[in-house]
């Protein structure tokens, strides 16, 4: 259990960097007392854990700050807005082809400015195209059109998004002139080479929906299926069906495995294993979800190999750790948060449910029969209530919708997904070497997918199937915090909890005197940091197509010039930059009246306390 409680330390730590803006010198003060309470106290075995929590919380931050963009002269976002540019470089990310455009992944090599200079840059730049002619990974192209900063919208950061992937400019509407082929990494070249192929043979195999839903389940590729069809999955709460997640890489881990151990002897077969989880984790795209589980299945192979059984918890907590090191901004990658939710969910909250049900059960039937029925229903029924037990916070924060029947249609559809899987992965491969034959077995899987792209658009039309819920940050860390003490409140043995409670009510008044003495020493530190330097602060606020200026003057007066075109954008900003306890403004001030300066103000009026406004 020792590696999970770094991983929340680690994590937490991220989290602090990226919502505090700790100075570097906070983290090495806070770094070296962690260390020297490791050496003082190495022989309590609570100071040790806590020291060693503190100092991971502290890398985790130091990995955070090591992260973030530094910009030069020879950084390509460094000239975004300049005008029309043309630069060269490669497609380094696998084309994301929409209905209308295409997105390319552009790693920029040499960059003209429009008064003709030539440089060489460095940086990524995601670049809207036309879909046809195709553009393929590793080709080298020179593109022409408008260098400009990601933009921000009232209630999404675009540029936000795209920094978490590395990418700090834009190109839209791009005219593209190909070079070469095949400049990057050539396993990956073929690779997606490969990939293509396998999907124009899903197309020939199977009509559509059937086969758009079939390519997103086996090669990770959504944007075929239709509007409608994914309005009624998320509807339904079914979307994890078409993303590549847990259950595809467990298939894939079971299926390498077993051929692996067909083919090969016991040492090379699980390097063997281990390889195809990986090569099918690049093939389906990367993504942090897929991420996740291919590592937490590697430790389970691997285990398996050494001959140790793998603890859940402690896979889970090496794979956010080591995913995390290498990009810290997976922490805010929602497919990331989901799979990780949904992971904790099962291991939580499985055998539990699994053991309620078998109690219900056995009030109505034998305990035999009831285990029978309970072994039925694990999959379809409590595995997915486990999973939306942690899950459903962040569906409610990022998608502000609510699904009434994602359990019945989770019922009915889950049982089918292995058979849409392994039939059509064997009518692909078929496909790929006798078309005839792939399209015979295709019928199979049109079966099974047929099945459940009727159930799901059948559940979807229920009255109230979806309600919209608007779901605030701190209730969903409320939830977390309240079903965290529940959780483990219920873990306890009933002796225990009697023994908890009685110690925590004799106790109770020297507890809360030292919770208030935290609080208090807390809110004193928060004020001390907002208090003023003798300096000119000018804050030009991120509000997107539109200005705001927040100045705070040497002795502390605080001045605002325009709001931008945004409420939301604006008052988030004033968050982060006036004190939480301050309420008041000393001054606002309004250049003119246009739409992309005074929207914003409003929410400001409402909200804050302004003594002048000019």
């Amino acid at each position: 259990m020792l590696l999970v409680y770094l991983a929340a330390a680690w994590l937490a730590g991220i989290a602090l960097a990226k919502t505090t803006n700790l100075p570097w010198q906070a983290l090495l003060v806070l770094g070296l007392a962690s260390f020297l309470g490791l050496l003082l106290w190495r022989d309590n075995a609570r100071v040790r854990l806590g020291a060693l929590c503190a100092l991971t919380l502290t890398l985790g931050a130091g990995r955070l700050l090591l992260a973030l963009p530094h910009f030069d002269e020879t950084s390509l976002a460094t000239y975004n807005d300049v005008g029309r540019v043309t630069l060269e470089g490669v497609v380094v990310g696998e084309p994301d082809e929409r209905e209308y455009y295409t997105n390319l992944r552009v790693q920029a090599e040499r960059l003209t400015l429009p008064d003709g200079s030539e440089l060489d840059v460095d940086g990524l730049v995601l670049v809207k195209t036309d879909r046809y002619p195709q553009r393929h990974y590793g080709d080298r192209v020179r593109v022409e059109g408008r260098l400009e900063e990601p933009p921000v919208f009232e209630e999404f950061s675009y540029r936000e998004y795209l920094a978490r992937q590395g990418i700090h400019s834009l190109i839209r509407r791009a005219q593209i002139t190909p070079l070469a082929e095949n400049q990057a990494i050539p396993l990956l070249y073929y690779l997606f080479t490969f990939k293509r192929h396998a999907q124009s043979v899903i197309a020939c195999i199977l009509p559509e929906p059937q086969a758009a839903l079939l390519t997103g389940i086996l090669l990770g590729v959504e944007t075929g299926i239709p509007a409608g069809l994914m309005d009624d999955f998320s509807t339904t709460g079914t979307t994890h069906i078409i993303a590549i997640s847990g259950f595809n890489i467990t298939i894939i881990s079971g299926i390498f495995a077993g051929l692996a151990q067909r083919l090969f002897d016991k040492r090379r077969a699980v390097w063997v294993a281990i390889a195809g989880v990986a090569i099918y984790t690049i093939f389906v795209g990367a993504s942090a979800a897929v991420v996740r589980a291919a590592l937490m299945g590697i430790l389970y192979l691997w285990g398996r190999h050494l001959g140790r059984p793998t603890f859940a918890p402690v896979s889970l907590a090496a794979a956010a750790i080591g995913m995390t090191a290498w990009n810290p901004y997976t922490l805010w990658d929602v497919g990331f948060l989901l799979s990780f939710a949904a992971t904790v969910g099962l291991v939580l909250y499985t055998d539990s449910l699994e053991k309620t049900f078998e109690r219900i059960l056995t009030r109505f039937t034998s305990a035999e029969r009831a285990q029978k029925v309970v072994g039925l229903i694990n999959e379809a029924l409590i595995v997915t209530l486990a999973a939306q037990i942690t899950t459903t916070p962040i569906i409610l924060y990022y998608f502000g919708r609510l699904s009434l029947v994602t359990l019945l249609t989770n019922f009915l559809i889950l049982p089918v997904q292995a058979g849409v899987m392994i039939w059509g992965g064997i009518a692909m491969l078929l496909g790929l070497v006798f078309l005839p034959l792939g399209q015979v077995v295709g019928w199979v899987a049109w079966v099974f997918l047929t099945f459940t792209i009727q159930v799901v658009q059948l559940t979807a039309r229920v009255p109230l199937a979806s309600l919209p819920v608007k779901t605030e940050g701190w209730m969903v860390w409320g939830y977390y915090a309240l079903a965290g003490g529940l959780t483990w409140w219920l873990a306890q043995t009933k002796e225990r909890r009697g023994e908890l409670w009685a110690n925590l009510s004799s106790r109770l008044k020297t507890k809360v005197l030292v919770g208030a003495a935290v609080i208090l020493l807390v809110l004193a530190f928060s004020v001390w940091r907002t208090l003023p330097d003798g300096r000119l602060h000018v804050v030009f606020l991120d509000v997107g197509q539109g200005d705001a200026i927040f100045i705070q003057t040497p002795s502390g007066k605080q001045v605002l010039v325009d709001g931008g075109p945004s409420e939301t954008a604006l008052l988030s900003q004033l968050g982060h930059h006036v004190p939480f306890w301050d309420r008041t403004l000393d001054v606002m001030l309004l250049t003119h009246p246009d739409s992309d300066h005074i929207t914003g103000l409003v929410g400001v009026l409402e909200r804050y306390k302004v003594s002048t406004v000019i």
